[in-house]
């Protein structure tokens, strides 16, 4: 590819640090844990006086619960999928103690007409059960644990003490956001060197969102390319991305592959819209409702003008510059739907390349926003001539 590429970019590039792993039996991604990671120790977690390991790690299943979630329909539940421990207290029979097992027997029941309907609803609830612990154990190691993703969702969680909660919630936070970073800066160092010493191609790491702190100074230190949307800031205290501030080692856009474009961004939540017109335009007016050309030539030219090595522009945004083009409807043109399986690259242009060719005033705009900006001087007399006056002066400053 290096051949034919001056780039390329690594897709979540923080799986470069650690990955998010999930057991064999799992099809749904909250009972994982990171790869590598430092675990909670059971001493560890003694010390701070939690002791209770099979509560807090088995699902915590008591009949409220059951009677909350399933209603009159509790009882179907009971009797297929738990088996009573003591009063008003449940576990998960042998055969259906996994996921993949309560998929199966949910399978079974509806084959037999026992389960008339809403079996996917039914599948979703049940999970809900199943994954209703606090601690996860290592499955190589008895005396290890990992807290589960967002714990204080859990009623599970919510039934315990005060005191056992702040602990938790302590660790929770430390295993999340803290005790892995060095951990992780190893692991990156590592692996990350076998990619890029394998080609001259620049690398971009695709590093949006809230990422580990370790993260951008490794990249620094490899020398790589991080990506930056506006609407997705790596700052925590902000709603949205300043192109001004990026630093140079930084490819920018408006919209991604990944998410809807400018266009149909911009018209999908008035609230968000109103916030952005007034931080980031300056504006203390009610936007307006559509995308407008002017409103597009505003967050492109922010783009172009950005220290970033790079800005980079999906041509659906680029085409929203002229009014002739914005006809179809914004949520068609979304290139892929990451939380829809079945939306995936079916985007065409809906008008010709020829016709594109042939419209001046799109290019002529397209042009001066790049002159403008200062990443490219267009070729022609301008440029001629201005290389003379250069040369005639004797000076190695082109002229403004």
């Amino acid at each position: 590819m290096g051949k034919y590429f001056t780039a390329y970019r690594i897709d979540h590039i923080l799986g470069f640090f650690r990955i998010w792993e999930l057991p064999a039996h799992a099809m749904t991604g909250l009972v994982g844990k990171f790869r590598p990671s430092i675990p909670l120790s059971q001493e560890e977690l003694e010390k701070e006086g939690i002791w209770d390991f099979d509560r807090l790690s088995k699902p915590y299943i008591q009949k409220k619960f059951l009677e909350e979630k399933f209603g009159d329909f509790w009882p179907f539940i009971a009797s297929n999928f738990l088996n009573e421990t003591q009063k008003d207290m449940y576990e998960f029979k042998e055969d259906c103690n996994t996921e993949k097992k309560i998929a199966a027997k949910l399978k079974s029941l509806a084959e037999k007409s026992l389960l008339l309907e809403n079996e996917d609803k039914v599948r979703r609830d049940v999970f809900d059960i199943l994954r209703n612990v606090v601690l996860i154990k290592d499955p190589e190691d008895a005396r290890k644990f990992y807290p589960r993703f967002n714990i204080e969702d859990t009623s599970s969680f919510q039934d315990l003490d005060d005191h056992s909660k702040n602990v938790l919630k302590r660790l929770y936070y430390d295993y999340y956001f803290q005790r892995q970073e060095d951990l992780w800066r190893k692991n990156a160092l590592k692996t990350l060197p076998a990619l890029l010493n394998s080609s001259n191609m620049l690398a971009c790491g695709e590093d949006l969102g809230l990422i580990p702190s370790c993260v951008h100074p490794v990249m620094q230190e490899l020398g790589l390319v991080g990506l930056r949307i506006q609407r997705m800031p790596s700052e925590s205290d902000v709603k949205f991305g300043i192109p001004a501030n990026y630093d140079y080692m930084t490819v920018c856009a408006p919209s991604c592959h990944d998410c809807s474009t400018l266009r149909a961004w911009w018209e999908e939540d008035e609230e968000r819209r109103q916030q952005y017109f007034k931080e980031v335009i300056g504006v203390d007016e009610i936007p307006p409702s559509q995308c407008v050309p002017e409103i597009t030539h505003f967050i492109l030219r922010q783009h172009v003008e950005a220290p970033s090595m790079w800005a980079i522009f999906p041509l659906q945004d680029m085409m929203a510059l002229k009014e002739e083009y914005t006809t179809r409807p914004a949520t068609e043109e979304t290139i892929n739907d990451p939380t829809n399986p079945k939306h995936y690259w079916r985007y065409r242009v809906h008008v010709t390349l020829d016709s594109l060719l042939k419209d001046t005033d799109l290019k002529s705009t397209i042009k001066n926003l790049v002159s403008s900006s200062g990443r490219s001087v267009p070729a022609g007399e301008d440029i001629i001539k201005s290389q003379g006056e250069v040369r005639a002066n004797g000076s190695t400053k082109p002229n403004p």
